[in-house]
């Protein structure tokens, strides 16, 4: 069996996604688990699977609202079902709309091995044929003519052992485009690591990246291997590469080179087969040239360099990129899709997105969770956020920050909505005041997320405290907020 395979567990019982995941182990395939339908949804649409095999019901998001919306969102990996005798019918519906197959609880491993050989089988003889629904490719959102330039050159790099160094501002997808080469490479079915070298604190990235024995420092009291021996076989990614400190840039550089990694405390170096990727935000040419960054090491990560635009200067992908968005998160938080209206996708494109593709997600998360409308307005984006004035971390408790909607509020009477049946928030209607707009977006937000304070203020913008403080007001107003 073609040992390149990858295959995804969902299921919400420990002892039925462990004994099918060393099934799937034996028969030398790559295997991950997921325990509920919404982190099989998540690693669905971040990684490249084979196939899936998903239990029925779950609590949250079940087996089959998590295939609807994985086709929603465009993958075509093929999902079969375990069901229990009782949900026989649910799974013959999930065969109906493009399920490949299921299996009846209980089953022996051998149940499982006929079914992966069954599917892959069948995925061959698709792929000769040139047709068919069997497909685990992921859908890569772009048009724009760099961008293919781009996703064409990753494609022929990622075959080779090359070390690859992707650049660009925060935001623009550096992992996204990484996770892609790796995915193409010859180690696509071995792991992939990414580290956040700028998140790691300076004490600790040393331990992190290279691993120690045990009785290497205090604490040290069983042996770690670091993360380029838990990428051996596979892809190690260090992103922000330009944060790594300058005493451990000797130590990267001989890992580079002699492909063997020493421990802390070690008394010899491990060889390891990993490929290395690099992200910058940073100009490390410069950074160099001005003696914080070993010149020689930049050589050595820059063998094939891949430069990913800002997406102002790939507006041609705002559309499509939205559209994409808006699914994957109307399916996450089971609301139905609705299209952009024609003023909002104008807004879109004529903003200038600092904070990039990232951005842009978050703005989509937010209008489909607050959106009202049968369509999201431009009203529903609020690009310019929400903003706290006069408030810090450091301030105390009983200090009351002031949250700012960052929207124009028109003095005169009100405009007519962008399309007929819209209602836009920009433009509140007369005699409502900024403070009630404000209360009437908080509190809409907290029941739009079932009373998750921690998730309305990410999609406000705002901090958990500011949050807090607000609705403690509220309180002491007299209004419930419960």
């Amino acid at each position: 069996m073609n040992s390149d395979k990858k295959i995804l567990i969902v299921d919400d019982d420990d002892n039925m996604r462990e004994a099918m995941r060393e099934t799937v182990s034996r028969m030398g395939l790559a295997v991950d688990v997921a325990e509920n339908g919404r982190k099989g949804y998540e690693k669905a649409t971040a990684n490249l699977y084979d196939l899936i095999i998903s239990d029925m019901r779950m609590p949250d998001i079940d087996g089959l609202s998590m295939f609807e919306m994985l086709k929603a969102t465009g993958i075509k990996t093929p999902v079969c079902f375990v069901t229990a005798y009782g949900s026989v019918t649910g799974a013959v519906e999930a065969l109906k709309i493009g399920a490949y197959d299921y299996i009846l609880k209980p089953f022996s491993p051998e149940v499982i091995e006929e079914l992966i050989r069954r599917t892959f089988a069948l995925s061959e003889v698709v792929k000769k044929e040139g047709g068919g629904n069997i497909s685990s490719e992921k859908p890569t959102v772009y048009k724009s003519a760099y961008m293919v330039r781009v996703f064409s050159l990753a494609k022929d790099v990622a075959s080779s052992h090359a070390t690859v160094l992707i650049t660009g501002e925060s935001g623009t997808g550096k992992e996204v485009l990484a996770r892609f080469i790796h995915e193409n490479s010859s180690c696509a079915s071995g792991p992939f690591v990414a580290v956040n070298c700028a998140a790691i604190p300076e004490n600790l990235i040393e331990s992190e990246l290279f691993g120690y024995e045990k009785g290497a420092f205090t604490g040290a009291i069983n042996r770690k291997i670091g993360k380029f021996e838990a990428a051996d076989g596979g892809t190690l990614l260090l992103d922000e590469i330009g944060e790594i400190p300058l005493h451990l840039q000797a130590k990267l550089l001989r890992v580079l080179q002699e492909k063997e990694v020493e421990r802390l405390g070690g008394l010899k170096p491990s060889k390891i087969d990993t490929r290395i990727l690099a992200t910058t935000n940073r100009n490390l040419k410069t950074m160099s040239e001005e003696g914080v960054f070993r010149e020689d090491l930049y050589y050595r990560l820059n063998v094939i360099s891949i430069e990913l635009p800002p997406l102002r200067k790939r507006r041609e992908d705002i559309s499509d990129l939205a559209d994409f968005f808006i699914k994957k998160y109307s399916a996450l938080n089971k609301k139905p899709v609705k299209p952009l209206s024609e003023k909002a996708l104008e807004t879109l494109a004529a903003y200038d997105w600092p904070g990039n593709v990232r951005e842009l997600e978050h703005t989509i998360e937010r209008a489909v969770v607050l959106s009202r409308t049968d369509a999201i307005t431009s009203g529903n984006l609020f690009l310019h956020g929400i903003t706290v004035d006069g408030f810090s971390e450091d301030k105390a408790e009983t200090e009351e920050p002031v949250i700012r909607l960052e929207q124009t509020v028109a003095a005169a009477e009100p405009k007519p909505a962008e399309n007929a049946g819209e209602t836009t928030h920009s433009v509140p209607a007369v005699g409502r005041t900024i403070a009630d707009m404000e209360q009437e977006l908080i509190l809409n937000t907290l029941k739009e997320v079932g009373g998750n304070r921690t998730r309305a203020a990410e999609l406000l913008g705002v901090t958990v405290r500011t949050l807090r403080n607000k609705l403690n007001e509220y309180r002491e107003a007299g209004i419930d907020v419960e």
